[in-house]
C-alpha cells in the first residue's frame, strides 16, 4: 500500500504539478520593436477592445497551470474585436457549437456566436494566435466563408495547422503571408511570432489610440497565472493530451513575466481565463 501511494503521489507531481526545467532561460519579447512596428503604418489605431465569449466549462486548473491544484477554474473560449470605425480587426473567433460540444464545452452562446458572425463579416482584418479548433473553427464555418477569406493573415506554418483540422474550407484558402518576428499588419496591431504551443503560435501586440497596451498571449498563457507565476501546462496536458513544445513554452512564459516586471503597464491577455477577463472588464469595451 505504502508502494502505490508512493507511486500515484510522484506520478500526481510529475503530470500535474512540476513546472518544467528551472534552467530554460526566459525567450525575449522586445517591446521596444513591438511599439516602433505599432506606430509604423499611417492611420488610426484601434479605439477600443470588445470580448464575447462563445462557451464556456470548469477544469482542473492544474491542467492548464501545472502546480496550481485540482480546484475547478472557468475556462472560455473568448472572442476579441478591436474596434475602429473601418470596422474592426477580429482575434481568434472562436469555435462553433458542435465543435464546442466535442471537446467538453457544454454551454454555448448562440447570440455571442451571432456577433462574432458579424463581426466576421465586417471586419477589416482577422487574426489567430494559432491553428486550433477553439481558435479558428469559427472562421472556417462561417457560411459566408468565401468573403471573408480574403481578410485573415494567415502564415505558411499556421495554414499548416489549419490544414492538420481537415476542414474542407481550410483546403480553400490559397493566400498566405509570410511574416517577421515582429510585424505591423494594421496600425497599432503588431503581430510577434511565438512558436511552441504550436510551430505557427503568435501573440497580437495592440497600442490602442489612447496609447493603451495590451499583449494577447494566445494558449502561450491560458491563464494569468501561466504569465504571473509563470508556469506552463502540466505535463499531462502538453506533453500527452494536447501535445505542444513544452520547454519553448516555458521560455515565452518566463519571457512575458520579465516584459511585464518592467513594464506594468502593458495588459497581458490570456487566452481562456475568464475569472481573469470578467475581473478586468473595465479595461474593455461594454458592446460593440
Amino acid at each position: 500500500m505504502i508502494v502505490l501511494l508512493l507511486v500515484a503521489g510522484l506520478a500526481y507531481y510529475w503530470l500535474l504539478v512540476n513546472a518544467g526545467p528551472a534552467r530554460i532561460p526566459a525567450r525575449p519579447l522586445d517591446l521596444a520593436a513591438m511599439r516602433q512596428a505599432a506606430l509604423a503604418l499611417p492611420g488610426s489605431r484601434p479605439e477600443s477592445i470588445s470580448f464575447k465569449v462563445l462557451a464556456r466549462r470548469h477544469v482542473p486548473g492544474a491542467a492548464l497551470a501545472a502546480g496550481t491544484g485540482l480546484r475547478q477554474v472557468d475556462v472560455g473560449i473568448i472572442s476579441w474585436r478591436l474596434n475602429r470605425p473601418d470596422g474592426g480587426i477580429v482575434i481568434d473567433p472562436g469555435l462553433s457549437q458542435a465543435d464546442a460540444a466535442a471537446i467538453g464545452f457544454k454551454h454555448y452562446d448562440r447570440a455571442a456566436r451571432a456577433t462574432v458572425d458579424n463581426w466576421l463579416e465586417q471586419s477589416r482584418l482577422i487574426l489567430f494566435t494559432h491553428a486550433h479548433v477553439d481558435h479558428v473553427g469559427l472562421f472556417l464555418d462561417h457560411p459566408a466563408f468565401d468573403s471573408i477569406v480574403a481578410k485573415a493573415i494567415i502564415s505558411p506554418t499556421l495554414l499548416n495547422g489549419i490544414s492538420a483540422l481537415w476542414r474542407e474550407n481550410g483546403g480553400r484558402i490559397t493566400q498566405t503571408r509570410s511574416l517577421r518576428p515582429i510585424e505591423a499588419v494594421a496600425p497599432g496591431v503588431v503581430l510577434v511570432q511565438t512558436p511552441g504551443h504550436t510551430p505557427g503560435s503568435e501573440m497580437v501586440f495592440v497600442k490602442l489610440a489612447d496609447g493603451r497596451e495590451f499583449l494577447f498571449a494566445g494558449d502561450t498563457a491560458s491563464l494569468g497565472v501561466n504569465a504571473d507565476r509563470p508556469t506552463p501546462r502540466s505535463r499531462l496536458m502538453a506533453e500527452w493530451l494536447a501535445p505542444e513544445d513544452r520547454p519553448a513554452v516555458i521560455g515565452w512564459l518566463k519571457g512575458l513575466k520579465a516584459l511585464k516586471k518592467r513594464n506594468p503597464k502593458v495588459v497581458i491577455v490570456p487566452s481562456h481565463d475568464l475569472a481573469w477577463t470578467f475581473g478586468n472588464q473595465k479595461l474593455f469595451a461594454k458592446d460593440k
